[in-house]
This record gives C-alpha cells, sequence and structure tokens, in this order.
C-alpha cells in the first residue's frame, strides 16, 4: 500500500519520525526565539541577520559557547496572523549559558569584530523585530544532518507522560526511521522537551522536528505500511498508531526553512 506523505502527515507527522543514524540522547540544551518583523523592516532585517548576526554567531560557534545557530523562515503559516516570521535556534554544547548582559554582549560583539556597542546591537534589533517568545528546550534524540535550504516540519504536542511517550518514540519510529533514511528520503530528526516555560498550563511540552531535503521530499509518496512491516513484522500498524495517539495530542504543525545556519569553522 503507498499513501501520500500529504495526505498522512497531519496525523502521523509528530510520531513518524526519520532518522539517519541510531544515537543516544544527546544532553544539550537549546533556545528558541519567536519573533516578528517589524512592518516595512523586510529588507532591511534580511540584511542585518545575514551580516551582523551571521558573524556574531559564527564568532560564539567557534570559541564553543554554541555548537550551532538555525535562523529558520516560517513558510506556513505566514503573515500577520502567523505566530511566527522566523525562529532563531540556539543549540548549546551542554547546559545552557545565563542571558548576556550589555558588558558581555559588547565583549561578544568586540570578539565578532563588530564595530558598534551593545546598546546599539539592541537597539537597532528592536526597530527591526519584535520578540514574541524565547523557549529553553532540552535535546532528547537529534539525528541526522541538516543544511542551508533544508525543511523543517517542527510539530507542537501535548505529552501528558514524556517517559511513555519518549520510549515509544525509540521502540516504535525510531527502527523504520532508520529503515526511510537510507533511501536518502529525509535528511534528520530530533525530539526536544521544553524546560521553560513550565507548568501546567502549556500550549506544549513537547517538539518532533522533521528535517528534508526538498520541498518535493515533504509530499513524496512513500510505502509506509511497507517501511513499518519491514521494521516491525510482530506489530500491527493500527493497533500502534492508536497506542500512539493515547501518548500524545498534537497541537500544531508548522514548517520552515533554513535561511542560515552556522557551526564551528573547521580548522586546519
Amino acid at each position: 500500500m503507498k499513501i501520500s506523505r500529504s495526505l498522512f502527515s497531519v496525523a502521523l507527522v509528530a510520531a513518524f519520525s526519520v532518522t539517519l543514524f541510531a544515537q543516544q540522547a544527546p544532553s544539550g540544551y537549546h533556545r528558541v526565539a519567536c519573533f516578528k518583523v517589524n512592518p516595512g523592516k523586510t529588507s532591511e532585517y534580511h540584511k542585518w541577520a545575514a551580516e551582523d548576526v551571521h558573524k556574531m554567531q559564527q564568532s560564539s560557534a567557534d570559541s564553543g559557547v554554541i555548537s550551532t545557530w538555525y535562523l529558520l523562515r516560517a513558510v506556513t503559516p505566514q503573515g500577520a496572523s502567523a505566530r511566527c516570521d522566523y525562529l532563531s535556534v540556539v543549540m548549546y554544547p551542554g547546559m545552557p549559558p545565563a542571558p548576556l548582559d550589555l558588558d558581555q554582549l559588547g565583549a561578544t560583539l568586540k570578539k565578532a569584530g563588530l564595530p558598534m556597542s551593545a546598546q546599539e546591537f539592541v537597539d537597532h534589533r528592536n526597530s527591526l523585530t519584535q520578540l514574541v517568545s524565547n523557549n529553553l528546550f532540552q535535546n532528547q534524540i537529534f539525528v541526522g544532518t541538516s543544511k542551508k535550504g533544508d525543511y523543517f516540519m517542527v510539530n507542537y504536542m501535548k505529552v501528558p507522560n514524556t517517559g511513555d511517550w519518549l520510549a515509544y518514540e525509540k521502540k516504535a519510529w525510531q527502527p523504520m526511521a532508520e529503515l526511510m533514511a537510507k533511501d536518502g528520503a529525509r535528511s534528520g530528526w530530533s525530539v526536544n522537551l521544553q524546560v521553560l516555560p513550565a507548568g501546567s498550563d502549556l500550549k506544549f511540552e513537547a517538539v518532533t522536528v522533521d528535517v528534508y531535503p526538498s520541498w518535493d521530499a515533504i509530499f513524496k509518496v512513500v510505502d509506509f505500511a511497507g517501511y513499518f512491516k519491514k521494521a516491525h513484522p510482530d506489530m500491527e500498524v493500527g493497533t500502534t498508531m492508536e497506542a500512539f495517539g493515547k501518548l500524545r495530542t498534537i497541537v500544531s504543525t508548522d514548517l520552515y526553512t533554513v535561511e542560515d545556519m552556522v557551526t564551528a569553522t573547521k580548522k586546519n
């Protein structure tokens, strides 16, 4: 049986994930800043992000403060009603450092070779964008690769019991995902738990991200049942999906593209 990815993605995108390699859960954290670009400032923002922000994040990666930085541009939803125009994702190699004060930001800018004060940087940023939220996540599973131009399917979900849900992600989906990854249909996948903010009234507690190498890959027809049977000859797809449905509720699924990213520059 062949199922179009566009047809089952809404129901399965948070549960069905593709990995390139089986790996143990990483111990790092990452911050996700959601923001809107101020009206009439799009072109100026693009220039600032591609030059000053990129240079600052590259310096932070080269010095080991961060491991990776992504700038994700919203593909859908878009427009005034969309919560975020962009996501700035900063990955840390371990525990997240405290937010920078102005003195520390100034030192970071100087190290990156940017001829401006911390206050000038902050004022310029605020003239271009409006911060919507800044959340902290802990990485649970992160496998595969990503590159500029990839698409990130970001799945927000309510998870009453994170332990049971994480165990089922590893048991039910990781083996099948590894098989599909061999075909090159996906680039990577991650599972992440929200650390802050916390509380009983959160809209979501967990996020999974499916990384696609192209637009066409998102909608590619895949033999879902065939992959599932090969990965789990002793399991039945219907009961597996029914069990998975009890472990999480998909709140929303948003699509982003990687507009920019940095990692540490390799030294010869």
